[in-house]
């Protein structure tokens, strides 16, 4: 009994010194919020505006979003309690106050950068904004000054800045009866222990969050950190980072990607068609499949490829899924020959349209999207890859330098410009198709505007006139879709060509919801991939194509019901070409009899298939 007593008492003793550490760790990891809580509060909410606005978001999975937002707002703590840190720890009144000084004028700097960002172009800090900055010249500089800095938002903007750097005037000069009004009205009991722990808390999730970012060397890398921490919902410091290692990554993705493509001539790929050979590879844009007539959609919207079908030229095939909704993401998986399905990275594999130009094929690249929003990122991170000069040397013939209204133009100045020498071409055109302002994807007052309000015999509720509008124009960007696909088919109905079409991603136009556009979930529904990843995908033959090659033919026709996913078209373009070369994978392409059904894995963590099971099951 004596034992068992002096026992108790022991682990009562050390129970109490453990507490006592507890308690004193705490004190003293809630002392420089204590002593300078206005530096805190301050900073806080001059970082908190945008986690805030990317709250406002329209996502599908609010829980999932909230989650993410109050982890935000925890790295966030703890970016504002070390800076926090730094001030308490300096000795010396003069050297604290500069350093104070420095601090609030960084933190002001980067609230003011993203009101600026925020309210001209619904922008926040990233790769997107720095890379724009390291490109400008002084003309451009001196051109982005006289468009953006007098306008109502940047006014805006600075009117916002100016009452926050009053506020912190104000406040620092009411500092010391700010502080004891604080401790006189709080709990210190409730104040220690909730700093302290989210303190800890934070740190934890900011050194992961930190870590992983900068172990990234590659946008793949980067890509799958941002599934677990969205930048939109950092605080602009933590977005400053993810912006800087971003651009390194994706340095190193092109210098990767070069690589592969000077490898590729270290190769001998042959040409086994001695006849003139023309393929033609005609990457949409925004097209949802559901909005044509040719997959059952009720309104005329694809005569054009519905005659070519009836005539037996055309084959269209029915279950074809985008990787992404993302036109950059797309396009760059979509010129390598990687597959996405057995997790290969689009710049460890060279482009299709390297291996072409290397085998003698002449590769002209005509593309609507070149210089459309040079300054967006996904134009920049997209060209930066597809235009980088050696890859351009290595790849291409010539690239269109001309800027279009509408697409027809685009392949009306390639017929007239081009002049083909060769006898074997490939011919790359990137359309503009129905991108986002779809009344201005066709010319007005055409045979193309076919379609109106009135058309639009739909009954929901959040149904309008405004929105019916929107549908119409939609199905009539889509109707002059088809006549440019009409036109090009007609250019080379009578040479030996073969013409691949399919889009980037699809694009809710107020299909099964009160919403359009395309917005990212980490957990789609299958409405949301019906309508935002599932594309039209077909291909056209000549009649001459057919007579020389009636066993290609023959295995599109057995194709067209089979599961495929765009990225590993690069193998079909191969064979249509008649290209011998050992990157060509028989099992990934779609037209062989030994293509094998991969997994389509889209977002970089969602089952297509699985998920479009489960909706049937329920």
């Amino acid at each position: 009994m004596h034992l068992f007593c002096n026992f108790v008492g022991e682990f009562w003793k050390k129970m109490k010194d453990f507490k006592g550490h507890i308690s004193r760790w705490v004190r003293t990891m809630a002392a420089p919020v204590k002593a300078e809580p206005v530096f805190f509060v301050l900073t806080f909410l001059m970082c908190i505006e945008q986690p805030i606005h990317w709250m406002c978001y329209i996502l599908d999975n609010r829980v999932e979003q909230t989650l993410q937002f109050v982890q935000g707002l925890s790295i966030e703590f703890a970016v504002v309690y070390l800076a926090t840190c730094l001030i308490y720890w300096v000795k010396g009144k003069r050297a604290k106050n500069a350093v104070k000084a420095l601090l609030y004028m960084l933190f002001w700097t980067l609230m003011g950068i993203t009101l600026f960002l925020a309210l001209n172009f619904e922008m926040c800090i990233s790769q997107q904004t720095l890379t724009v900055l390291v490109e400008t010249n002084p003309k451009e500089s001196s051109e982005f000054v006289d468009t953006y800095m007098l306008t109502n938002a940047s006014q805006l903007s600075y009117l916002l800045d100016f009452v926050v750097l009053v506020a912190i005037g104000v406040c620092e000069w009411k500092r010391r009866a700010i502080t004891v009004f604080l401790r006189r009205k709080l709990n210190k009991r409730f104040f220690t222990w909730f700093t302290s722990l989210n303190a800890a808390v934070g740190i934890v999730l900011m050194a992961v969050c930190y870590v992983w970012l900068l172990c990234c060397c590659n946008s793949a890398q980067i890509y799958i950190w941002r599934n677990y921490f969205p930048y939109d919902s950092l605080d602009p410091w933590s977005q400053s980072l993810h912006a800087i290692n971003s651009l390194r990554a994706f340095d190193n993705d092109v210098k990767f990607a070069i690589k592969q493509a000077e490898k590729v001539y270290e190769t001998a790929p042959v040409i086994e068609d001695t006849d003139s050979l023309t393929v033609i590879y005609v990457l949409g844009e925004s097209y949802n499949k559901h909005h044509a007539s040719l997959y059952g959609y009720h309104t005329l919207t694809t005569p054009c490829m519905e005659r070519e079908q009836a005539a037996g030229n055309l084959f269209a095939f029915t279950d074809v899924v985008a990787q992404e909704n993302v036109t950059s993401v797309v396009e760059k998986n979509t010129f390598s020959i990687n597959s996405v399905g057995d997790g290969e990275n689009w710049f460890d594999h060279p482009n299709f349209t390297t291996i072409f130009k290397h085998s003698g094929y002449d590769v002209w690249m005509w593309d609507m999207q070149r210089t459309y929003m040079s300054k967006r990122l996904y134009t920049i991170t997209v060209n930066a890859f597809i235009y980088n000069p050696e890859i351009t040397r290595l790849s291409y013939t010539a690239c269109n330098d001309s800027t279009f209204t509408y697409d027809m133009q685009l392949v009306d100045d390639f017929h007239k410009n081009v002049k083909p020498t060769k006898k074997h071409n490939l011919v790359v055109f990137h359309l503009m198709g129905q991108h986002v302002s779809f009344s201005r994807r066709y010319p007005r007052k055409s045979k193309y505007e076919k379609y109106h309000s009135a058309d639009i015999k739909r009954t929901e509720k959040w149904m309008d006139k405004t929105k019916k509008w929107a549908i119409a124009t939609y199905d009539n960007a889509t109707l002059y879709n088809d006549a440019v696909m009409g036109h090009i088919f007609d250019l080379y109905r009578n040479k030996n060509a073969v013409v691949v079409y399919f889009s980037d991603h699809g694009e809710e136009i107020y299909d099964y919801r009160d919403q359009r556009g395309r917005h990212v979930s980490y957990a789609p529904s299958a409405d949301m991939l019906r309508h935002q990843n599932e594309v039209p995908f077909v291909i056209w033959c000549s009649d001459r194509y057919k007579q020389l090659h009636p066993e290609i033919v023959n295995d599109i026709r057995a194709a067209v019901n089979r599961k495929f996913m765009t990225d590993n078209v690069g193998q079909t373009l191969l064979r249509l070409g008649r290209i011998s070369t050992e990157y060509y994978r028989a099992e990934r392409d779609v037209t062989s009899p030994r293509f094998t059904t991969r997994p389509r894995i889209l977002y970089d963590h969602v089952d297509y298939d699985a998920v479009m099971a489960a909706s049937k099951r329920r």
